[in-house]
C-alpha cells in the first residue's frame, strides 16, 4: 500500500544477572518500531530490524509492504 512514515520509536529492554545481594544491569535488546500512515489514513506500527530503522525517516513516502502486524518492506517513491 502507499504510506508515509509518521513517527519512529526504540524501546530498550534490559536483562539482569543476580550477584548475591546486588543485580547486575547487562546485555539487554533496542526494538525498533515506524508508524506508517496509509492511503486510508489509518496508521500502524510495525517492528522493524535496526538496519531497516536507520533507513527510515520521518516524512518519507512510498510502498509499504507488510503482512498482519509483520513488516516486510518499504520502498521510497
Amino acid at each position: 500500500v502507499e504510506a508515509e512514515v509518521v513517527a519512529k520509536r526504540t524501546q530498550v529492554s534490559r536483562g539482569a544477572r543476580a550477584h548475591g545481594d546486588m543485580t547486575d544491569m547487562t546485555g539487554g535488546f533496542t526494538h525498533y518500531y515506524a508508524t506508517f500512515e496509509v492511503e486510508s489514513g489509518s496508521r500502524i506500527e510495525l517492528a522493524v530490524r535496526g538496519e531497516e530503522y536507520g533507513m527510515l525517516a520521518e516524512g518519507d513516502r512510498g510502498r509499504l509492504t507488510f503482512q498482519g502486524t509483520r513488516y516486510q518492506g518499504f520502498e521510497r517513491a
